[in-house]
C-alpha cells in the first residue's frame, strides 16, 4: 500500500513536471538560433526583427498566477496607448495548452494585446522564465534591455524605458 502511494504520488510529479521540462528544453534549444520566429493566435507569421525600431514587451502569464493576472489591465493599457508610447505588447502563455484552449483563455481573461501561438512553438532569444509574471523588455534596436520579473505596471515600464534612454544615450 505504501509502494503504492509512492508510485502515484511520483507519477503525478513526473506527469506535472514532464511537460514544463520539454517545453523549457526546446524553448532553450530553438533560442540557440536567435531567430525569433513565431505565430501569433491570430495566425499571424511574425519575428522579433518585425518590431525593429519601436519597444516590445514580451509578458510571460498564466492563469493561475494572481499577480499575471493582477497586471492584465495594465498591458493591456500599455498595448492600446502603444501609438502613444511606442511599446507593442506581446503574451506568451506559461502553461503548455493547445492553440484552442489557449483562445480561450485569453477571452477569458480579457487580454487585449496579441498572444503568441503554442503550435508551432515559437523561437525565442530566451527560455521558459522559472518565476511569473516575467516580462522581457526588448529596445528599438532588437536587444533585451531588461528581465522584469514581478507584476508591473505602465509606470514601471516606462521607468525602465526612461533610464535605459537616459544611461545609453538614446531617444527612440
Amino acid at each position: 500500500m505504501i509502494i503504492k502511494s509512492i508510485n502515484t504520488k511520483l507519477m503525478k510529479t513526473i506527469a506535472y513536471l514532464l511537460p514544463r521540462v520539454l517545453i523549457s528544453c526546446v524553448l532553450f534549444l530553438q533560442a540557440c538560433s536567435q531567430n525569433g520566429d513565431f505565430y501569433l493566435l491570430s495566425g499571424e507569421r511574425k519575428s522579433l526583427d518585425d518590431y525593429r525600431g519601436q519597444w516590445l514587451l514580451v509578458n510571460f502569464w498564466a492563469e493561475w498566477c494572481s499577480p499575471c493576472l493582477e497586471e492584465f489591465p495594465e498591458l493591456n493599457q500599455l498595448a492600446q496607448a502603444k501609438s502613444e508610447q511606442g511599446i507593442q505588447v506581446i503574451g506568451i502563455s506559461y502553461d503548455p495548452l493547445s492553440n484552442t484552449d489557449l483562445k480561450q483563455k485569453v477571452e477569458d481573461l480579457n487580454i487585449l494585446y496579441p498572444v503568441m501561438a503554442t503550435d508551432p512553438v515559437p523561437v525565442l532569444p530566451f527560455g521558459l522564465p522559472p518565476t511569473l509574471p516575467t516580462n522581457y523588455l526588448i529596445s528599438p534596436q532588437g536587444e533585451v534591455v531588461a528581465k522584469l520579473v514581478g507584476k508591473q505596471s505602465a509606470h514601471s515600464i516606462n521607468k525602465v524605458i526612461q533610464e535605459y534612454r537616459a544611461n545609453s544615450g538614446r531617444k527612440e
